[in-house]
């Protein structure tokens, strides 16, 4: 597998997770004194070892995984509150860019081992 898809994905896993956290904890929390909702990132935390060792299974799995992502950033665009909004379509941005790295990073990988197969 190519390591920077890996690397890029990597890095963008961890944005991910501090922003969850932060979100739910700090930025707009949902009650006052935050929320359960940084829980939310516990499986990206799952997948940062096999990003790490690049195993093609993790981004497999972080494939599907990501649309839990999109689809709650689509829900909570349609808040009542503008700092809601902003922070959904940012999590909406960094779960889509998240997913073109792993969509590139599976396609360099078929594009390899179609390589390798003609040798």
């Amino acid at each position: 597998m190519n390591k920077n898809y890996s690397l890029i994905a990597f890095i963008m896993v961890i944005t991910m997770i501090i922003f969850g956290i932060s979100w739910e904890i700090w930025i707009n929390p949902i009650r006052p004194g935050g929320s359960m909702l940084w829980a939310k990132v516990i499986p990206l935390v799952l997948t940062l070892p096999g990003l790490y060792k690049s195993n093609v299974y993790t981004f497999q799995c972080l494939s599907l995984l990501v649309w839990l992502y999109v689809c709650e950033a689509l829900v909570r665009i349609y808040s009542n509150q503008t700092i809601e909004i902003l922070l959904s379509i940012l999590w909406l941005a960094m779960s889509l860019t998240l997913f073109i790295i792993i969509w590139r990073g599976i396609r360099a990988i078929k594009i390899e081992q179609k390589l390798a197969s003609e040798r």
